[in-house]
């Protein structure tokens, strides 16, 4: 197994930042979460309105908002303690890494500012000089994260994947991976497609599992 075929693949809200949706953040700040927010939610889960409605209806409740007013916002979110050592962890071991989210671009591109992404997945919110106007550019849709995943391993070649999420829409991811790694709370089917659970993201604990991994990896070649 060679360093520059390894991947590691991350989500990104409530995996690397203490924030579990970007979304609703946004939307708090702008005092727009309650009610409409929140009912967009509700429908959500019922089962009413789909992933895709869901987004654009969350994306209509910022039309009119700076972009950057939005980015300000976002880069107010802290990563969580360890993501910059779990980085250069992986980094050092060879690994890539990418951002696969159903969040939103404003604060993606933030993280990558902070530490070194090779490749970041992620919506967006249309803009006109500046300003939202009310549409979502959906490039991650809650079943979507196997297929993108699936496209970068073959992209670079991936003989060992590593994939670390908390969410429902992470479990497709999951199965794509060679090590996958569910955190924190989190949801169910995230937890029961995993291979390992760890109660929240432990840079050295990772950095073992991953060590381990490669380890057999490399006693059975």
């Amino acid at each position: 197994m060679s360093p520059e075929n390894r991947l590691a693949l991350f989500d990104v809200d409530g995996t690397l930042t203490p924030i579990r949706s970007v979304w609703q953040h946004l939307l708090e700040a702008k005092g727009r979460w309650t009610p409409e927010g929140a009912d967009n939610l509700d429908r959500f889960v019922a089962g009413e309105i789909g992933y895709d409605e869901f987004c654009q209806l969350d994306a209509q409740l910022l039309a009119g908002v700076s972009y950057s007013e939005l980015v300000g916002i976002a880069g107010g979110i802290p990563l969580h303690a360890g993501v910059p050592e779990l980085f250069n962890g992986l980094r050092a071991r060879g690994y890539r890494i990418a951002l696969i989210s159903t969040g939103l671009r404003v604060l993606t591109d933030i993280i990558v500012q902070r530490v070194p992404i090779d490749v970041c997945i992620a919506n967006d919110l249309a803009t006109h000089e500046g300003i939202c106007t009310g549409i979502a550019t959906l490039e991650v849709g809650e079943s979507d994260k196997g297929s993108r995943a699936a496209e970068l391993i073959q992209r670079f070649g991936s003989t060992h994947t590593l994939a670390i999420g908390d969410g429902t829409a992470d479990a497709p991811m999951f199965e794509e991976a060679d090590l996958a790694i569910a955190i924190g709370e989190g949801s169910q089917a995230a937890r029961e497609a995993a291979h390992v659970h760890l109660p929240r993201l432990d840079a050295s604990a990772i950095l073992d599992l991953v060590d381990d991994a490669i380890r057999v990896e490399r006693e059975s070649e």
